[in-house]
C-alpha cells in the first residue's frame, strides 16, 4: 500500500502506514510516491489509484514511469 501525504490534511498519513498489517509506504512528495510504486510493481500487478480528485496528475506519472520500465534498455 503507498499512501499520499498532502500539506494540507491535519493528520499524519504515517501513523496510518505504520498501523497496517501488510507493507505500507508514504511520501509526501508526489512524484517520489510515484518512483516508489513503479520500482515496486511486478509484471502483472495491479494498481488501484483512490483519490477524490486529479491527484496531481499521478495516473499519466504512473503510466509513463510503467511504460518506461517496461521498455528494455540497450547493453553494450
Amino acid at each position: 500500500m503507498f499512501l499520499f501525504q498532502p500539506h494540507h490534511i491535519p493528520w499524519q498519513v504515517a501513523e496510518v502506514a505504520e498501523a497496517c498489517v501488510q507493507p505500507a509506504h508514504w511520501s509526501a512528495d508526489l512524484d517520489t510516491l510515484v518512483e516508489m510504486i513503479v520500482k515496486t510493481a511486478q509484471p502483472g500487478d495491479h494498481i488501484l489509484v483512490m483519490s477524490n480528485g486529479g491527484f496531481g496528475g499521478i495516473h499519466d506519472k504512473l503510466l509513463a514511469g510503467l511504460a518506461n520500465k517496461a521498455e528494455p534498455k540497450e547493453t553494450y
